[in-house]
């Protein structure tokens, strides 16, 4: 039997690589490959855990760089996973698209296996570091319902890149913003923001019940605070290129109070991604602790203070975070309801396909 071949982009690609009979064989490489990287990037950590449960006691000690920059390789490894993943998403070949939506699924996924894995076996959800406040006590919670998001959203992923590996629709952008759609490199921008910020949450959370003096403890802040530094930077382009490419105008079929409500909601998405590594950085500041970039630091900027750490570590870590559940949850929750129950599927398109 003769194989035909497509055209895509120049390459030519048999068209049997993308025929359902073979999607398993194209999926399992690349989740394999992910989780392996994962596995060794965390490796190191592992070995601690019987100790890190031990200091969960009460002893403190020096938390030190980890041997070898693990953590800067780590926030390295997750910051290219990202922009990777972005890049591939809005490719015109759908067989691209959908080799970004396996990345995708293989980050979820590997969220997911450190969670049930790495954090359960800690042993921290049960001996945390001591509650600040009565909401510290809703973080094991917390962890347990983004690790079981992230399960389902990898798999629901994994079923999008079957879809997408089945067609032949290609996408066709221009890189600047269109009437009804974004362009390139607002959606380049768009979720490449969005996945880093998603890491950031739980990565956040575990890493403020980590007990005092745990080995890796620091090596958590280094990856969160590197990757809050680089969220903020995008975030400040993604404010400059929509002054220079106007946004799409909202779908004609929203309500007057739909459109309000999601022009509210965008606004204060912007906000929280501002706020949030703004008052990070103050809290960090203020507590005498470094801020980390890679392989290196800036030390603070002024005195510490505990009085003012207790007010930047409040909106950071209890105010904010929960407003931004609940405007986070609006947004997808409402872009859910206009593509699956209102059948708005341009609203949906205008950032996705």
């Amino acid at each position: 039997m003769i194989k035909k071949r497509v055209n895509i982009d120049g390459f030519a690609m048999p068209d049997h690589l993308v025929q359902v009979p073979e999607l398993l064989k194209k999926l399992t490489p690349y989740v394999m490959a992910s989780l392996v990287l994962f596995t060794t990037l965390v490796w190191p950590t592992i070995g601690h855990a019987e100790n890190a449960i031990n200091l969960a006691v009460g002893g403190n000690g020096p938390s030190p760089r980890i041997a070898g920059d693990i953590d800067s390789w780590t926030a390295l490894a997750i910051l290219l996973l990202s922009i990777t993943t972005a890049w591939a998403f809005n490719y015109k070949a759908p067989i691209v698209r959908g080799f970004g939506s396996v990345l995708a699924a293989s980050g979820c996924l590997a969220v997911a296996c450190w969670f049930f894995w790495f954090v359960i076996g800690s042993g921290f959800l049960e001996n945390p570091k001591p509650n600040q406040t009565p909401l510290d006590s809703a973080k094991p919670a917390l962890l347990w319902m983004q690790g079981s998001i992230a399960l389902l959203a990898g798999l629901f992923l994994l079923f999008v890149a079957r879809r997408q590996f089945a067609s032949n629709k290609t996408l066709v952008l221009s890189v600047d913003n269109e009437k009804q759609r974004y362009g390139r490199v607002s959606r380049f921008l768009h979720w490449t923001i969005a996945i880093l910020f998603l890491a950031l949450i739980p990565m956040g959370i575990f890493a403020s019940i980590i007990p005092e003096g745990t080995e890796y403890r620091n090596a958590y802040y280094v990856v969160h605070k590197t990757l809050g530094v680089v969220v903020f930077a995008l975030l400040l382009i993604r404010l400059l290129w929509n002054r220079m490419s106007k946004r799409p105008e909202l779908d004609p079929s929203l309500k007057p109070y739909e459109r309000k409500l999601a022009h509210g909601v965008h606004i204060a998405l912007y906000g929280m991604m501002i706020a949030i590594p703004v008052t990070g950085f103050v809290m960090t500041s203020f507590h005498g602790y470094p801020t980390f970039f890679f392989i290196w630091e800036l030390e603070p900027l002024w005195a510490p203070s505990d009085t003012a750490t207790l007010i930047w570590g409040t909106l950071h870590k209890y105010l904010l975070p929960y407003l931004l559940y609940l405007i986070l949850g609006a947004h997808i929750l409402g872009a859910l309801k206009h593509h699956f129950v209102d059948k708005h599927s341009a609203a949906f398109k205008r950032m996705v396909g």
